[in-house]
């Protein structure tokens, strides 16, 4: 079987990037053997990346009648249109030309909507759209885009992809899906972060930072940045001082930051915006600790990254997903005296050496069982040859 993936995410998209090259790599692994596997993607460091880890890949463009196909082709009466005068988006055209069977989408996009006649496999994140009211990058605008795609990509998937047990039960129940048609496959960490010769600029404003706290995190507000600030605040009535290094892109509430920082005085806090792979490499190995505040979830890459690193981690004690006990320093996230307990807890070693050892040991359990679910998703796609 020849399978398409279609990589629409660019190089900045933080875990969702992250996600899809981690796919490309083992579709390629585990199910390349039998199956011929391509990628194609619109976006040029997203080509460069793949074609450095030796992934056969194929740069795209979108036409003008493609960008109003991906536009429009969200309404129902558009696709209809569309239907009857038979007009196909230019990629799928493509992939039919090269004779795939199967397109693999590691993330949903608009192109799914355009789809005439090619069959594939879905990848659901999370389902954190269900909190629209509580953040304001969810706004209800978003909440139904989101559910207008979900209803109409999982119902014609030929399997779906997820990471974890709980979201598997709560799409089945809400979008009506058939649980033999999802299968589970856990996160692994990054196949990026390699050493890389790094800018003299880039030397210049942070090798200097020493004992810092690293949140590999975009700037939302779900990311819950704000809590580390306040955390910073009650221990700097205590005479301790932190350096905190906030890593990703600030997608509309850096401003909220900025304010409270200037507010409350808070100094050694660190944007550094979108990092290569080589400085989040540098980042990791180099800090004291990460933390990991997101109140959204169920799970994360970051925290297998943070194991991979051999860190100290900061987390949430909610147990819903790799995080156990034993792993991380876990807490009430949003409260900002258990996060200053846990950030000095960390800068005096007076953590558990176990938790290293322990999320060491969970991470390579983790790997191992992501290579035996890409080995039973290869059998799955086997039978839809």
């Amino acid at each position: 079987m020849k399978i398409s993936i279609l990589l629409e995410t660019n190089s900045s998209g933080g875990g969702s990037f992250t996600h899809s090259v981690n796919t490309c790599l083992d579709l390629k692994r585990f199910c390349g053997i039998k199956n011929e596997i391509i990628v194609y993607t619109q976006f040029k460091k997203s080509f460069e990346t793949l074609k450095d880890l030796k992934i056969p890949v194929k740069l795209f463009s979108h036409s003008f009648l493609d960008k109003l196909l991906l536009k429009f082709s969200i309404f129902k009466i558009f696709r209809f249109l569309t239907d009857l005068i038979n007009i196909k988006i230019s990629i799928e055209k493509t992939i039919i030309e090269n004779k795939s069977d199967l397109i693999f989408f590691p993330v949903l996009s608009n192109t799914v909507f355009c789809l005439k006649k090619m069959r594939f496999i879905s990848t659901l994140l999370d389902l954190e759209h269900f909190k629209h009211s509580t953040f304001p990058e969810i706004t209800e605008k978003d909440f139904n885009y989101r559910e207008n795609l979900y209803f109409y990509s999982l119902k014609r998937s030929e399997l779906i992809i997820t990471s974890c047990e709980s979201i598997k039960k709560n799409l089945c129940r809400h979008y009506k899906i058939n649980k033999e048609k999802v299968h589970i496959i856990p996160y692994t960490p990054s196949n990026l972060f390699i050493k890389k010769k790094l800018s003299k600029k880039f030397l210049k404003k942070y090798k200097k930072i020493k004992n810092y706290f690293f949140y590999p995190a975009q700037i939302w507000g779900h990311k819950n940045h704000l809590v580390i600030l306040k955390a910073i605040k009650v221990l700097n009535k205590k005479n301790i001082d932190v350096n905190l290094v906030f890593s990703g892109r600030d997608r509309g509430y850096r401003k909220t930051l900025d304010l409270y920082i200037e507010k409350n005085k808070i100094k050694h806090v660190f944007f550094t915006g979108f990092l290569t792979s080589g400085e989040m490499h540098h980042m990791y190995k180099n800090c004291k600790g990460v933390i990991f505040t997101t109140l959204w979830g169920p799970n994360a890459i970051p925290p297998l990254e943070t194991w991979s690193y051999q860190k100290p981690l900061i987390y949430n004690d909610r147990l819903e997903d790799d995080v156990t006990k034993g792993t991380a320093i876990l807490g009430n996230i949003n409260d900002p005296n258990y996060v200053a307990n846990s950030l000095e807890k960390v800068l005096k070693n007076r953590y558990s050496e176990n938790f290293i050892i322990n999320g060491n040991n969970k991470l390579q359990l983790i790997k191992k069982n992501s290579k035996r679910q890409y080995i039973k998703l290869n059998k799955k796609i086997t039978f839809l040859n």
